[in-house]
């Protein structure tokens, strides 16, 4: 099992002028790995994630999820794909905030079609794995940053999946929080999942869980 990126470039027009936010990048990426994206803002980290996760597709170039290219994968063909292997953890973390925690991870298990109690004992048991079961029935919006960030992490691992995508996923927390965030993410990496991180964070790239760290600068991966 692995994701692939092969040659991809993502061009976008801004009026007559063209900006290549991904310029050529190749990247393999196998199962039980965590790689961390690094650079700085505006270096086209969140476009790569969001080519690896098939949220767009490149200009041009090849991105292959498990063995298939996703290039020319139907919309819904690719939306499904996404909402059965793919999780994702956004930057600005996406949840509702009117919602209660538990509420949010379970979001992504309704289409699944488990029971009720069966999806509300799998949500209940993450948050309690990242240090949030006491605050399940709270709502989104009452929860400090680092809550909401580990809320987020068990909202996008609960459907299992095999690629699970961060951006700056310790971006906006506390030392302890980075670490109980760290620390899961080492534990899914243990379980075979593929994880690609982006951060500018230090505490994530020097920390042991992390197997490689790649460079992106103006779209390009360093050497």
């Amino acid at each position: 099992m692995s994701v692939e990126l092969v040659d991809v470039h993502k061009r976008y027009q801004d009026g007559r002028r063209t900006h290549e936010a991904v310029a050529g990048v190749s990247l393999s990426l196998t199962a039980g790995s965590l790689t961390v994206l690094a650079g700085p803002s505006g270096s086209g980290k969140s476009t790569l994630l969001a080519l690896a996760g098939g949220m767009t597709t490149p200009t041009s170039g090849d991105v292959r999820l498990f063995g298939q290219s996703i290039v020319t994968l139907r919309d819904h063909h690719r939306a499904r794909l996404r909402r059965e292997r793919v999780g994702f953890v956004f930057q600005d973390l996406g949840l509702i905030g009117s919602l209660t925690l538990l509420d949010n991870v379970l979001l992504p298990l309704l289409p699944s079609g488990a029971s009720n109690a069966a999806a509300e004992t799998h949500a209940r048991a993450w948050l309690a794995r990242l240090g949030l079961g006491d605050l399940a029935d709270s709502r989104a919006d009452k929860l400090s940053g680092g809550e909401r960030q580990r809320g987020a992490l068990a909202r996008a691992v609960v459907t299992s999946p095999d690629l699970l995508l961060l951006d700056e996923p310790t971006a906006h927390v506390d030392r302890e929080s980075a670490a109980e965030i760290v620390r899961a993410l080492g534990e899914l990496r243990d379980a075979g999942t593929i994880i690609l991180a982006s951060t500018h964070d230090p505490r994530l790239v020097e920390r042991e869980e992390v197997d490689r760290v790649v460079e992106l600068r103006d779209g390009r991966l360093l050497a």
